[in-house]
């Protein structure tokens, strides 16, 4: 007799590891018991949250606009405060400023506004 070689395809091993680890799932009902049976992080302490700055300026108040150098177009001259803008968490506080001299309205920062008697 011939001898005939075995043509059986062997069985996937990944297959069989698959079929455990389905086996091995937790249901619904056991996943939220151990949810609930976990031990709770504790909860961290919270920030410090700083103060807001106040503005130094009122509005109406009469102040010296600098200039802005060779960067910004802005000229040094009187201004009237027109609004105080909010705070956004960081960097100077903001100021909406009409000038004399100027047909419209700026944004500027504190530092680049002094009282009239205050130029260097």
């Amino acid at each position: 007799m011939a001898d005939f070689k075995s043509i059986a395809v062997p069985p996937n091993p990944s297959t069989r590891l698959g079929q455990r680890r389905a086996a091995a799932r937790l249901t619904d009902a056991q996943q939220v018991a151990e949810i609930r049976s976990a031990p709770i992080a504790p909860e961290r302490p919270a920030r410090a949250v700083r103060g807001v700055p106040a503005h130094r300026y009122a509005i109406g108040e009469r102040l010296r606009m600098r200039n802005g150098g060779n960067i910004l177009s802005r000229v040094a001259s009187e201004c009237m405060v027109i609004s105080l803008l909010p705070y956004e968490g960081h960097g100077a506080l903001l100021y909406r400023v009409r000038s004399d001299t100027e047909q419209f309205e700026r944004i500027v920062s504190e530092g680049d506004l002094t009282p009239p008697g205050d130029e260097p």
